[in-house]
């Protein structure tokens, strides 16, 4: 894997202090003559290394980082498109999961938390209600014993009697 510009340039056959035209007609000219195709061998690593050395060098003009490598052949291509992961892509995408992972079980223990407190809420306006219910229950007990004992709806309404 090649991790400096003096690696790559070397991979292409150029000075430290090559242009990006040198470069692309080094790796244009390069890929011309070394390609399995051109060839007829199998054995692609040649080509890889230049191919992985232009990336570097692309990926360093236009200033990101290089996160894979192109592979060409049946038996490099470790993936559907060609490409192998690094162990950097590897432990990006493991902590990218992560996050996701504690972010759905902070989203999941928000809801929960949500719920209890809408239960919560339920059973106390529940409970009030029932004592509501109650307090007109025992009003209309009381109701009936007065009424049950002689003393009629019209003698509640007189204020000059004394109870």
């Amino acid at each position: 894997m090649i991790r400096t510009r003096h690696e790559a340039c070397l991979a292409l056959g150029l000075s430290d202090g090559a242009t990006i035209t040198q470069i692309k007609a080094a790796y244009k000219d390069l890929v011309k003559r070394c390609h399995p195709d051109a060839t007829g061998n199998h054995d692609a690593t040649i080509y890889n290394r230049i191919t992985e050395a232009y990336q570097f060098l692309m990926a360093e003009h236009k200033g990101k980082a290089l996160t894979h490598t192109k592979v060409v052949g049946g038996a490099k291509s470790s993936t559907k498109y060609g490409r192998t992961a690094s162990n950097a892509d590897y432990a990006a995408f493991q902590k990218k999961a992560q996050k996701a992972k504690n972010k759905k079980a902070e989203e999941f223990e928000q809801k929960q938390k949500d719920f209890s407190a809408k239960i919560k809420k339920q059973e106390a306006d529940y409970k009030r209600a029932m004592e509501a219910i109650d307090a007109i229950r025992v009003a209309r007990a009381i109701e009936s014993m007065v009424w049950a004992n002689g003393l009629g709806k019209e003698n509640l309404n007189d204020k000059d009697k004394d109870w």
